[in-house]
């Protein structure tokens, strides 16, 4: 999951503290800051009750540990924690995501957990890609919550429905005869697969299959015929009809709302874990968890296994030492691993997922099961994304995608458009 580019204003890129309040003084009930450790997160109901529950069991165990919460959606959580910061005060354990990491890490916002990992925080047991995923060149600024992998999300029923097969594997090209197919076999109003040409972390698979990372440091590292490849792709299946419209799509927000849950689409992309997002509103048609297209068939060297959010601890938190062993409980403890489910992503040790023991059949047991099955198959996991990378995931990417599919520009112009935006964003 990716916040808003609001993460990047002002006063937090120049330390301002105008009009910032000391964390203590704010709401009912205020207490001394360094009495309490105060956690804080983003999300939705599910994992606000599946953190809540987690340090509820913390709060068992440790009676001598008071904390405090500060949670909230993506948005407004990131706009709250940039203020903070740009003040000088916060949280003292936070959610971070890969998208912001080296922006806070850079800015000597963030703890470098190295001298706690072995000591305080064990890492022994937690899959290798996730444990070392917050680490940047400086140092290690946060534990992986979760073990993931971009993934296609299929719907064989809906296929069959209509006569035809899905393959067993696919490249790009016999994945977009299959979605073409579908299209004309279907009839009006439905598509082989919905528009993803504008999702920038899919494409990074894409770029990675051309022999190349997306960024090579504070540089974007792909070329711009890689990236108008990938633009004509998608513009070609939406001129097929084999993709929605750019209308189409500009009126399908959210996940209940896409294409793939109203059963208009036979496939999606997404992050594995989302496949318990989607299954709750198409209870009927089972979804399978599957490769994205690869260069050629049963190719995965494109993808990758990371954590893309992890713990993290502010630098002026003082109790880092409580920060860091509440990080441990999260991790290890029994009670805690079970409250938190998937709610933060696939859990990140074989024995968490084992302790969960879902059903093979359910959408979580299908998530698990495919991070195993991928596991040591594909491509090395890249780097935490640099500074800047915010602005092109969440916006940029999409916006041209979008200008391709309105007719407003070309893939081509398109291409080297975003070459000179992202050597602009990421010199900032």
């Amino acid at each position: 999951m990716i916040p808003s580019t609001r993460f990047t204003r002002r006063a937090l890129l120049t330390g301002s503290t105008a009009a910032v309040l000391p964390l203590a003084a704010c709401g009912p009930g205020a207490m001394d800051a360094s009495s309490v450790l105060l956690v804080a997160w983003y999300g939705g109901q599910p994992v606000h009750d599946g953190v809540e529950g987690a340090l509820d069991a913390y709060r068992a165990a440790h009676p001598d540990t008071p904390i405090t919460t500060q949670k909230s959606a993506f948005e407004d959580y990131w706009d709250k924690l940039a203020t903070q910061v740009a003040g000088g005060q916060g949280p003292d354990l936070v959610r971070m995501s890969m998208t912001w990491l080296s922006e806070y890490a850079d800015r000597d916002a963030l703890v470098d957990l190295g001298d706690l990992v072995g000591s305080t925080i064990d890492v022994s047991t937690l899959d290798e890609d996730a444990a070392s995923a917050g680490t940047t060149d400086t140092g290690q600024y946060g534990i992986g919550q979760s073990s993931i992998t971009q993934s296609c999300f299929r719907n064989p029923s809906l296929v069959q429905e209509h006569g035809l097969e899905l393959p067993d594997s696919w490249d790009w090209g016999s994945f977009s005869e299959f979605a073409t197919g579908f299209a004309e076999q279907a009839g009006k109003g439905m598509y082989g697969t919905h528009d993803a040409g504008g999702d920038f972390q899919l494409f990074e698979v894409f770029a990675r299959q051309h022999g190349t990372e997306l960024f090579d440091g504070q540089s974007l590292a792909v070329g711009a015929d890689v990236i108008e490849e990938w633009l004509t792709m998608w513009q070609g299946l939406r001129t097929a009809g084999a993709a929605p419209s750019a209308e189409v799509t500009a009126e399908s927000t959210g996940f209940e709302n896409s294409q793939f849950a109203t059963l208009g689409s036979a496939v999606t992309f997404g992050w594995v874990q989302q496949a318990t997002f989607y299954q709750p509103v198409i209870p009927d048609h089972p979804l399978e968890v599957a490769d994205v297209p690869g260069a050629s068939a049963g190719d995965r060297s494109g993808q990758f296994v990371t954590a893309l959010d992890f713990w993290s601890i502010l630098s002026s938190s003082p109790r880092a030492d409580d920060a860091a062993a509440l990080i441990d409980f999260l991790l290890h403890d029994e009670e805690a691993i079970t409250s938190i489910g998937l709610t933060l992503g696939v859990p990140p040790s074989s024995a968490s997922r084992e302790l969960l023991a879902e059903s093979p059949d359910s959408a979580a047991g299908k998530a698990m099961a495919y991070v195993e099955e991928v596991a040591g198959t594909t491509g090395p996991p890249p780097a935490p994304w640099p500074r800047g990378y915010g602005a092109l995931q969440s916006s940029e990417f999409g916006r041209l995608n979008e200008d391709v599919g309105f007719g407003k520009t070309t893939p081509k112009e398109a291409a080297t458009s975003f070459l000179e935006t992202a050597a602009a964003a990421l010199a900032g």
